[in-house]
């Protein structure tokens, strides 16, 4: 399903004198045939730091916009980026731009784009179409670059350097994970043989973190495998001290306690009602209240010295972790308990059923996002103290 397209160009310019052109929206937007803004800055507080984000709007009528997110930044060599949010059709997007010194003051840029739709001729189609779009941009860039000035020594952006823990301390980071996940995995048991309707939400849950634990092994682009694995036994604090006090009859959090309390609540006409509602509203309290401060706990406790916009790009790449757990809750939920869109859900791509349903309740992707920020602001509020 993936389609392929890699265009050349050689430049008169040097590659310093190149990647602002090529990573600064302002200067981008003096030779793209597709405007591009700045959604927020990355690490440095920079536009072409590692973990900006920026938004690019295709030409044509629908004026389709690819939400992008920088993976990497390596001024002057390097930068790559991917598109966490093109609509539910695109499945993924990922482009890398290569920069090469030549003699004489003149540079190479190797610019790759691979992306995948639902079927490999929508990918072919869109591939060919956007790579035409691409050449256009890079004839007009050519003429621009005739007079580009070398960045100032204060403008180069910084490079993350990511410092993975050795052989023991992922093996703690694991033995960590796996404890939380015991805990969870128990709870849900311990819920659903007493036929608590709380073990619907206990176990989605326990589906997050094994789906979590899954990506840090296996998903090879991660650049912070071990700060995946970090996150999980904070999470699991949150979740298991508001459950438990819920449970005792004491105070817990507004948002737990909401969730907590649909997940009993009963409707005789409509099971299924109460069911969802108490998992949306889990989610939710887990997404908006636990997010932030655990992602931010996270941060201050282990990685002080490294801006928390570097862990972006793979707090993104754990989108998909919500949509496999809720896929096998759903192959468990009794059909009395499944929402009426259930039966349809198998004969659309998750992707597009996901959207759809996100338009009507709870967008899982842009309150993730917001997540991100507030734990931002956070880390930043506890650096001024």
């Amino acid at each position: 399903m993936k389609a392929r397209f890699q265009l050349v160009r050689e430049l008169s310019c040097t590659p310093q004198a190149l990647w602002p052109l090529l990573t600064d929206p302002e200067q981008m937007n003096r030779w793209s045939t597709a405007p591009i803004t700045v959604a927020d800055n990355g690490i440095g507080d920079r536009p072409d730091g590692t973990g900006a984000l920026r938004t690019v709007t295709l030409p044509g009528r629908g004026k389709a916009r690819l939400h992008e997110v920088i993976e990497w930044s390596e001024f002057p060599r390097r930068l790559v980026y991917r598109v966490h949010d093109g609509g539910p059709l695109l499945l993924d997007h990922r482009g890398e731009q290569q920069l090469t010194a030549l003699p004489e003051g003149r540079c190479r840029l190797t610019w790759t784009v691979e992306l995948s739709l639902l079927s490999s001729v929508a990918s072919r189609v869109a591939a060919r179409t956007i790579g035409r779009q691409v050449g256009e941009s890079l004839d007009a860039l050519a003429l621009v670059v005739v007079d580009a000035p070398a960045p100032q020594p204060d403008s180069i952006p910084p490079t993350d350097a990511p410092v993975r823990p050795g052989p023991e301390g992922t093996a703690g980071l694991l033995a960590a994970a796996e404890e939380s996940l015991a805990a969870q995995r128990a709870t849900a048991d311990r819920l659903a043989a007493a036929g608590d309707n709380k073990q619907w939400f206990a176990r989605v849950y326990q589906y997050v973190t094994e789906e979590m634990m899954r990506t840090a092994r296996t998903d090879r682009e991660l650049a912070n495998p071990d700060w995946v694995l970090a996150l999980i036994p904070v999470f699991h604090d949150y979740f298991a001290r508001n459950l438990t006090a819920f449970e005792s009859g004491d105070e817990c959090e507004p948002a737990w306690q909401r969730a907590w309390a649909l997940c009993e609540s009963t409707d005789g006409r409509r099971p299924s009602r109460p069911v969802v509602g108490g998992l949306l509203a889990g989610v939710s309290a887990h997404i908006d209240v636990d997010l932030p401060r655990a992602l931010s706990e996270v941060h201050v406790r282990r990685y002080p010295g490294r801006d928390l916009r570097a862990f972006r790009p793979d707090y993104l790449r754990l989108a998909p972790v919500f949509s496999a757990a809720s896929d096998r809750l759903l192959a468990e939920l009794p059909r009395r308990f499944q929402p009426w869109w259930t039966p349809l859900a198998g004969r659309v791509h998750p992707r597009v059923r996901d959207e759809l349903l996100a338009r009507r309740g709870y967008h899982v992707g842009r309150h993730r996002l917001r997540a991100f920020a507030a734990a931002c602001e956070l880390v930043d509020a506890r650096s001024t103290h």
